[in-house]
């Protein structure tokens, strides 16, 4: 491809970014640091030009290419003349290039102000204002229960940013940069929860503008009729849009019928996730194999999704912590009986097929909860004891059918 045109998807592509209707030549001066990588000028603050693409505007449709930005356009015919162009549009710019002579204090205090303007809201200094929030984040990430390697990801995926903001601070090539993750593992084993606290980390070290968490699934995304499915993702990513959208049971977006609008949820997400690369993260999650699959039928996703994390099923240890540390939060005490019973019980229920792990305990402490109010009620007087004391009787029984089956979401092949 001509460097003419690299230079034009590059500045179409920041334009897209930050939903603005037409190719202005900030985005212009963007694309060209873009593609000169290492070659560009280095009076060219990088920073400093990325904060002149802000604020966000609310175009949906593809940026215009002026007539004026094409007649600069014509002038890059290879290297240095982009390089040439470069350090003309910084000039033109304010705060992305040197200062020029100053002749009166005036001026002088003009240029600074402004190139001060530019560092307060370049993504490369959000960091600063929300690091102090990290050492709770991560320590709320450890107080889960169990999911030690999951921890261990999630750590090294944030390091791996942080990092990085440094490097593209310092105008350095991101390493491994991508910021989009595979969540793989059952149900019930703390991917949403996960999902949301890596949310607020990426908006603590300037990942993402805000570090909200979005939750979508496939009926979410994927519509019935012709033309309505890539609404339906647009919309869903513009809610999402400084923060993480997170997609349980992503696979079921591709379930491979020829009728179905899946396929072109897919397309669109992945054009979105291209045009908003700089303040949106995408979580995908579902079951390993069927993760597996589904990124690989989409060279879009396997170039995105690069790290992925795992969350195994917890123990019948760890399930019984977290049946004590839900009880906790409800303010509700365990009789030394509930403690002798729930192992083998929660051992009995995990050997059933499509076992919810934590769901399953919520689910289990609910029924509890549930005896406990009904054995608390029925001589119509309530003790003060009752009010918050479980025993093992207020236990279902481990063979109660009424507990639902924990069937998988999505379409996967039973074999």
């Amino acid at each position: 491809m001509a460097y003419r045109d690299q230079v034009r998807d590059e500045a179409i592509a920041a334009a897209k970014a930050y939903s603005h209707p037409e190719v202005e030549p900030r985005h212009l001066l963007w694309g060209l640091l873009e593609v000169l990588d290492a070659a560009a000028p280095s009076t060219v603050s990088r920073p400093a030009v990325r904060a002149l693409l802000a604020p966000r505007g609310s175009a949906t449709a593809s940026p215009v290419v002026p007539a004026s930005i094409e007649e600069r356009l014509a002038r890059v015919t290879g290297r240095d003349t982009a390089v040439t162009l470069c350090g003309e549009l910084a000039h033109e710019l304010p705060g992305t290039g040197p200062a020029p002579e100053a002749t009166t204090g005036s001026s002088t205090a003009a240029a600074t102000q402004s190139a001060d303007r530019a560092t307060e809201t370049t993504p490369a200094a959000r960091p600063a204002a929300k690091a102090d929030a990290v050492p709770a984040l991560l320590a709320e990430l450890d107080a889960l229960v169990g999911l030690g390697e999951a921890k261990a990801s999630v750590r090294r995926l944030i390091a791996v940013q942080r990092l990085n903001a440094e490097r593209r601070a310092q105008g350095l090539p991101e390493v491994s940069g991508s910021h989009h993750v595979v969540f793989t593992g059952p149900p019930g084993t703390g991917k949403t929860t996960v999902a949301r606290l890596l949310g607020k980390l990426y908006g603590a070290i300037g990942v993402v503008s805000k570090g909200h968490l979005v939750e979508a699934s496939r009926a979410d995304l994927v519509a019935g009729y012709v033309g309505q499915t890539a609404l339906k993702v647009q919309a869903v990513v513009e809610k999402a849009l400084g923060g993480v959208l997170f997609i349980d049971e992503a696979y079921a977006l591709a379930r491979g019928d020829s009728q179905d609008f899946g396929e072109e949820a897919v397309a669109t997400l992945v054009k979105l996730m291209e045009d908003h690369r700089d303040d949106l993260a995408v979580i995908v999650a579902g079951y390993p194999a069927e993760m597996r699959t589904f990124i690989d039928s989409n060279p879009g996703l396997r170039s995105r999704f690069t790290h992925y994390v795992d969350f195994p099923d917890y123990s019948v240890d760890e399930l019984v912590q977290i049946f004590g540390a839900i009880a906790t939060q409800a303010k509700v005490d365990l009789a030394p009986d509930v403690h002798e019973a729930l192992p083998g019980l929660v051992a009995k229920a995990q050997a059933r097929e499509n076992f919810g792990n934590a769901r399953w305990v919520r689910s289990l402490f609910e029924r509890s909860f549930a005896n406990m109010a009904q054995r608390a009620v029925a001589d119509e007087q309530i003790e003060a004891a009752e009010l918050g004391l479980l025993v093992a009787a207020d236990l279902p029984a481990p063979d109660d059918d009424r507990w639902p089956a924990r069937r998988r979401i999505g379409f996967r092949n039973p074999a």
